[in-house]
């Protein structure tokens, strides 16, 4: 079997249709959905107070992709371990000393920031495609995530979300990528807008692409604005058709994200229970 084969079987899923549960019900998987979260984000939702029973039914399945890395919770073996990658360097760095056995996938993390050479920046389609080469010659997964502010780069003073869509980001992603995430968490507080733009974005992938998984950013608290629970609720609602899950991100303030502030976990543990 050749890598590209191995990762189409390893991905093949499709998101259900989740509700609310009546009293005395079992728990269930929060929307059925595939999550992409981060060993850091499964720990700070138990400090908020969120039972390792109810982590376990969201988080220790086959359709999550688990961010190893820092905070590494080990008890999560039936999710799909995933090292995180901003740069090809990285990438080829680590693969060449060699991953944990454990990792089964790689995340490359296209954005226009410092983490992110300016030439991957200026050229997202290219560094996927060698991204997908090295992850899928050590048969690996290859979830692409370029985010949109790449577009201050290839179109700057144009709408960032019609610029992504114009230049096909997420439509060169599919064409390399296993996985791709389109990152529209920092509209999640207009429903009307996240759905737009993800409806279009998922689109376009899955026309370049008919077997990629598709997720959809959410965060607690995007570039440090405050959402509520339910308007992370309203945006899932809108899109849940038309992607198979969701990035989970409880991000705060650093390199990454300087502006982030404060981690908001409080408000992902209330997500994932309207969810169940």
């Amino acid at each position: 079997m050749n890598a590209r084969a191995f990762a189409a079987l390893a991905v093949a899923a499709v998101l259900a249709a989740g509700g609310c549960r009546a009293a005395g019900e079992p728990r269930t998987q929060a929307a059925m959905a595939k999550w992409l979260i981060s060993g850091e984000a499964i720990a700070l939702l138990a400090g908020a107070g969120m039972p390792q029973s109810e982590l376990s039914t969201d988080f220790d399945v086959a359709s999550t992709y688990l961010t190893v890395g820092g905070i590494d919770p080990v008890e999560y073996a039936k999710a799909v371990r995933t090292q995180s990658f901003t740069s090809l360097d990285a990438m080829r760095s680590a693969l060449d000393h060699g991953l944990d056995q454990s990792v089964r996938a790689v995340l490359y993390d296209n954005e226009a920031w410092s983490l992110t050479p300016a030439a991957e920046q200026q050229d997202p389609a290219g560094a996927q495609s060698r991204a997908a080469e090295l992850a899928h010659s050590h048969h690996l997964l290859l979830i692409a995530t370029p985010a949109t502010d790449l577009t201050r780069v290839l179109a700057p003073g144009e709408n960032p979300y019609a610029a992504y869509l114009r230049l096909g980001i997420s439509a060169a992603a599919a064409k390399v990528a296993d996985v791709i995430d389109i990152q529209a968490q920092g509209s999640e507080s207009d429903t009307a807008r996240y759905s737009d733009f993800v409806r279009g974005a998922a689109a376009a992938a899955h026309a370049a692409n008919p077997h990629v998984v598709v997720l959809a950013g959410l965060s607690t608290n995007p570039s440090g604005q405050s959402v509520t629970a339910g308007q992370l609720r309203a945006a899932v609602d809108a899109t849940r058709s038309v992607v198979d899950g969701y990035w989970l991100n409880i991000p705060k303030a650093g390199k990454a994200c300087p502006r982030c502030g404060t981690a908001q976990p409080q408000v992902a543990v209330a997500l994932l229970r309207q969810l169940s």
